[in-house]
């Protein structure tokens, strides 16, 4: 068998599009280390089926196309933009409001005020073209989570750190709160672009953050839209993070979440999926000592959309709590996939980490792919994972239907029932309110879709 060097292999339509994207643009984006993040990318491109991590999600074969990337948006653009998206869903939770459109910060629509003291908000964009040296070790931290939790080799982290034209960076000083939650709205003008964003955030020893986001773009349009968030929780501290994805029908979501979870600190994440005709969202944690996790994912699709959550946790230090539950409802010919690995290291002892992954299955040509692994290398741990795939129970459906509840409304009933375990556990009521209102918008768009 003769092996082909992977610069040698022959380049994909969209392959080829965003060799020639970076050359394009390459000159007019300022930061360091971008060469070498799309070198990376570039040695094996779009991850196919033969990568373990992709086996289930082969971008090599779904992404067929690559959207020139995105030029910041004219003033006029960013209001029109902002006005067809309508009523901010958060705007009941009291949140402060980073707006990006097409990934560039628009500070004409952003409200920054109000997040207390010892609370900093500022643009990556800015950072940049001020001459701060945001990518990489050191000045502002952009980089130090991806060394470490093994976000590094990813070929999807690879193109957000070669292409990112802009981000937040969240920082809450040691032994502060937040006075309001901040939401980073990324928005789409309705252009066929690929769109890239990174974030930091950064909360001190015994800090406390909450952070939302959401993401939305219109139906009918192809859009690529990257995003990679670094964070790190100091000793003590809490961070809590809800990432809402509305996007449309024939958008591309690549989603990475990068976090070092320090000492005695806590991570609170939730993950809707209710959108995107392909949707890939990561986790990279990395825990400490008596640290608590707790990662909770409710993906509804539909049509022949696929939506893919994969996750990894290192345990790197005693005592440690992880909590990871994603549930899926599958309708139509769609498709939806779950990965994910515990691993615990030798210095790990006393680690509690479960992992579960259901999968309600609402038509008999949809599919569900499940994966958790445990990887251990400590002898003093408690630590399972189960998965389960299957359709809703007939015998529960007959039962309500014979307490005179129609056949729709019961299917309705029992979808709303799987995902609670989800959506009940966001501690903050308005934020709730708003991933249950998304969650019955989208089963009773199964009526209007039959």
């Amino acid at each position: 068998m003769t092996l082909v060097p992977a610069a040698l292999k022959r380049r994909t339509r969209a392959e080829t599009a965003i060799d020639a994207a970076f050359a394009a643009v390459r000159a007019d984006l300022p930061g360091a280390g971008r060469s070498e993040a799309f070198a990376r990318f570039a040695t094996d491109g779009l991850p196919h089926r033969r990568i373990e991590a992709y086996h289930f999600t082969d971008l090599h074969t779904l992404v067929t196309a690559a959207p020139e990337p995105a030029r910041r948006p004219s003033p006029e653009v960013a209001r029109a933009t902002a006005l067809a998206a309508g009523v901010d869903a958060f705007a009941a939770a009291g949140a402060a409001r980073f707006v990006l459109v097409d990934g560039w910060f628009c500070p004409d629509l952003s409200d920054l005020a109000g997040l207390g003291d010892g609370v900093s908000v500022s643009s990556v964009g800015a950072g940049l073209l001020g001459g701060r040296q945001l990518a990489g070790r050191g000045l502002d931290g952009l980089g130090e989570r991806l060394a470490d939790g093994g976000a590094a080799a990813d070929p999807l982290v690879a193109l957000a750190c070669a292409f990112y034209t802009d981000g937040v960076v969240l920082r809450v000083a040691p032994g502060t709160r937040m006075a309001r939650p901040l939401e980073i709205r990324h928005l789409a003008s309705g252009a066929s672009v690929s769109a890239h964003v990174r974030h930091l955030i950064v909360v001190g020893d015994g800090g406390a953050a909450e952070v939302l986001e959401t993401h939305a773009s219109p139906d009918g349009v192809e859009i690529h839209a990257h995003g990679l968030t670094e964070a790190t929780i100091g000793a003590g501290a809490t961070l809590s993070l809800v990432d809402r994805q509305c996007e449309g029908d024939q958008a591309m979501r690549f989603s990475t979440l990068a976090v070092a979870v320090a000492d005695d600190a806590v991570l609170d994440h939730t993950v809707v999926t209710l959108g995107a005709r392909l949707a890939r969202t990561q986790v990279f944690a990395r825990l400490g000592a008596r640290t608590q996790l707790t990662s909770r994912g409710a993906t509804l699709v539909r049509g022949r959309a696929h939506a893919d959550a994969t996750l990894v946790v290192d345990h790197v230090g005693e005592d440690a709590v992880s909590r990871e539950l994603y549930k899926s409802a599958v309708d139509d010919e769609a498709r939806s996939v779950f990965q994910g690995r515990i691993r615990v290291d030798p210095v790990a002892q006393g680690t509690d980490g479960r992992m579960g992954a259901h999968a309600v299955l609402l038509s008999d040509r949809a599919e569900a792919m499940a994966k958790p692994e445990l990887e251990i290398f400590a002898d003093d741990v408690a630590c399972a994972h189960g998965a389960t795939v299957g359709a809703l129970d007939d015998a529960l459906k007959f039962y309500l239907m014979s307490r005179g509840i129609p056949a729709a409304e019961t299917e309705k009933l029992l979808i709303r029932a799987f995902l609670g375990e989800v959506t009940d556990a966001v501690a903050s009521e308005p934020v709730r309110a708003v991933i249950e209102a998304d969650v019955e918008a989208w089963i009773d768009g199964r009526e209007r879709s039959a």
